[in-house]
């Protein structure tokens, strides 16, 4: 680690019993000061960006401290080790520092009693906001006073550029003693003091801008502190937050976007918060399909009250990286209610907005392919009631969702249906817990849909228990060159070939010679139904062709006719009634 001597104002390397130091937190500006330009001091003081330094190098003998760290020179960016080290101990470097100098360049510091009244102000609506919060309950509105006070801010403090650069969060959460300063080198204020007016402009909690823990913050929270910065290098989006989420990775300029995408596999892979998934797309985007991750941080924008649920919460599941995506066991749910619009399935992130704590949030995902899933509707997050998700029926075989986009993932979600069948039966007769559905990957169970996934032949069965009998039914179906062709046959009376585990193509020939087309003969007593279908894709307004095959009892059947009879004896009855009258 390199530092610069304050009196000399030479650089001098530390590899271990690195001595006490100031480190500077600023924005860059023309003519910078760099590392080799500190091997020539007379070059280096000629630069505007020298007195900086200079001022650094005097307050930090002020406060008795010999040493300076400063970015600008510190580093030699000429060698990318030393680059990749630095960026990566950088959280800690700022940390460890025995205080840190923040310096606005474009701000001009308010009257002493006006600094008073505006920490007075932000103090007092703090206190009002944790009180209610306690209460659960919505804090007073913000007084005339109050409005004028916080316009004032943030015409003056909160439009500095500091506070929106990516490189700068780090350079405000990480240290423990933190000192303001204005364009003439005045100080204003500490961060303690400073606390909450600090967390106003820039979304971090108060509670860690007084020293407490990160990792009591939801990770999508600390993303929504990002969500407005920016950096002049794309990457550098991702490598700023490095520290915020204790995570090491190489750096790769050049690699663009991608680096915020290995960010999140990153955190994905050192922690259980699902919460990194809790982003919404911009309205902006067109999409209705993406994937699990985010594209920058600004799509956590809606992220800054997540909260942990008040209640014990358990997901019950596990999930992990693959090339595949996301592989889940126990964690997509069949979504029922608002949580199962458009027949979509649903994984809870475990977290809540803090005004609506009974609501859980989740990330609506529709089935595309064998044991594959997307996020459908990215732009709104879906919420379900707590007892609604403990209540919901999970998906027990391994499950994968798609983790990053492609240009023909909405493509792939939306040709998975086309020409599928569906398979639609009486409940009065059927028993909903006791379907099985061969092979399994290919079915969607929360639609009764056997995916089509583009395939000119497939097949599929649904074994179904009929209740108040020991025996059900299977009905196979098998597409081919065109045709439907399906038999519902006794459960006890399969062909030999369904009975195992490991049917191939060749052995749905044999099957075929056993499927009646349009027929059920096999299994007297159900009637069937088909007819072509166009399947609602919800949110997409497009319908996708497939085929229904609606299975019921002959008994039902008489029944529904019967009570049709009845009810239309009733209303002609009545007419006649009326019209008497």
């Amino acid at each position: 680690m390199w530092l610069i001597n304050c009196q000399s104002r030479h650089l001098e390397e530390f590899v271990k019993d690195v001595p006490a130091y100031a480190i500077l937190s600023h924005t860059w500006g023309e003519e910078e000061v760099t590392f080799s330009d500190m091997s020539d001091p007379g070059k280096a003081e000629t630069k505007d960006g020298f007195k900086k330094i200079r001022a650094t190098c005097r307050v930090a003998l002020e406060q008795d401290l010999k040493y300076a760290w400063i970015d600008t020179c510190c580093i030699d960016k000429s060698s990318s080790a030393e680059l990749s080290e630095a960026i990566n101990s950088m959280f800690a470097w700022y940390k460890k520092a025995a205080i840190c100098f923040v310096w606005l360049s474009d701000f001009t510091s308010f009257p002493d009693e006006t600094l008073a009244e505006i920490i007075a102000s932000f103090d007092a609506r703090e206190e009002l906001e944790a009180q209610a919060e306690g209460f659960y309950k919505d804090p007073p509105q913000l007084t005339g006073t109050e409005i004028d006070i916080r316009n004032r801010v943030k015409k003056n403090l909160g439009n500095c550029k500091w506070f929106s650069r990516g490189w700068t969060l780090q350079e405000l959460i990480a240290p423990s003693q933190i000192n303001f300063y204005d364009k003439s080198w005045n100080c204003f204020g500490s961060k303690l003091q400073l606390a909450s007016v600090l967390s106003w402009i820039t979304g971090v909690d108060t509670s860690v801008l007084k020293g407490g823990s990160l990792d009591e913050i939801l990770v999508g929270r600390r993303m929504s502190w990002a969500s407005n910065r920016t950096t002049t290098r794309v990457e550098d989006i991702a490598y700023c937050l490095l520290g915020i989420f204790d995570i090491n990775m190489p750096l790769l300029y050049g690699e663009g976007k991608k680096a915020f995408t290995r960010l999140q596999e990153e955190i994905i892979r050192s922690s259980h918060d699902l919460s990194i998934f809790a982003w919404k797309a911009d309205v902006n985007d067109t999409r209705r399909f993406r994937g699990l991750m985010a594209n920058s941080p600004a799509e956590f924008k809606g992220c800054q009250r997540l909260v942990k649920p008040s209640f014990e919460w358990n997901n019950g599941g596990e999930y992990g990286l693959t090339s595949r995506g996301l592989r889940t066991d126990g964690l997509i749910r069949i979504g029922r209610g608002e949580a199962g619009e458009a027949g979509s399935y649903f994984m809870s992130l475990g977290c809540v907005d803090e005004r609506q704590r009974k609501l859980i949030l989740a990330v609506s995902l529709r089935q595309y392919g064998s044991g594959l899933f997307a996020r459908r509707k990215p732009w709104p997050m879906t919420t379900v009631f707590d007892l609604n998700v403990y209540s919901a029926a999970k998906l027990t075989q391994p499950q994968y969702i798609c983790c990053k986009d492609s240009p023909c993932l909405e493509d792939t979600v939306m040709n998975s249906r086309i020409n599928a069948i569906q398979i639609r039966f009486s409940a009065d007769i059927f028993d909903n817990d006791s379907v099985s559905a061969f092979p399994q990957a290919d079915w969607d169970l929360r639609n009764s849909i056997l995916l089509s996934f583009q395939r000119p032949y497939y097949w599929g069965m649904w074994k179904i228990k009929v209740k108040d009998q020991n025996n059900g039914i299977s009905i196979v179906c098998v597409r081919s060159s065109g045709w439907l062709l399906y038999g519902i046959f006794a459960s006890d009376k399969l062909p030999s070939a369904l009975n195992r585990d490991d049917l191939l193509p060749s052995h749905v020939e044999d099957i075929l010679q056993r499927l009646p087309n349009r027929t059920s003969t096999e299994c007297s007593g159900f009637i069937h139904t088909i007819k072509d279908i166009r399947i609602d894709l919800g949110e997409t307004g497009v319908e996708i062709p497939a085929t229904l095959l609606q299975i019921d009892s002959t008994e039902t059947k008489r029944l529904k006719k019967s009570r049709s009879s009845i009810n239309l004896k009733r209303v002609q009855t009545f007419f006649k009634k009326t019209k008497s009258m």
